[in-house]
């Protein structure tokens, strides 16, 4: 094999390595982000569903809270995502939470007995 043929076959190796990875750091982003676009609506349904629980037995904002990172969780992984920081979906509840402040209002909580 002379010295030309060793180059182009050392290149097309490291050229198949590189572009391998590149795809996989593609694969891992791709479905970080398709996470990252299904987490709002998902936390916002999940939000007022909660809130609809408190129409017909007490809850509190911290039970509210639970069940909307629960329902989101439980969302992901029937869709086969798994996020491994909750911590991102309690963010994603706590901002929907924020944004739909006024329309959770037209729904009256029951009162603890």
């Amino acid at each position: 094999m002379n010295t030309n043929e060793l180059v182009v076959t050392l290149l097309a190796t490291v050229l198949t390595a590189v572009i391998s990875y590149c795809g996989n750091v593609l694969v891992k982003n791709n479905r970080a982000l398709t996470i990252v676009r299904a987490l709002e609506p998902l936390a916002k349904d999940a939000v007022v569903a909660a809130q609809k629980l408190g129409v017909t037995e007490y809850l509190s904002g911290v039970a509210k809270k639970s069940h909307a990172v629960q329902t989101v969780a439980q969302a992901l992984s029937n869709a086969g995502f798994t996020v491994k920081d909750e911590q991102v979906i309690k963010n994603a509840v706590e901002k929907a939470y924020a944004q739909q402040r006024d329309l959770l209002k037209q729904y009256p909580q029951k009162k603890e007995d």
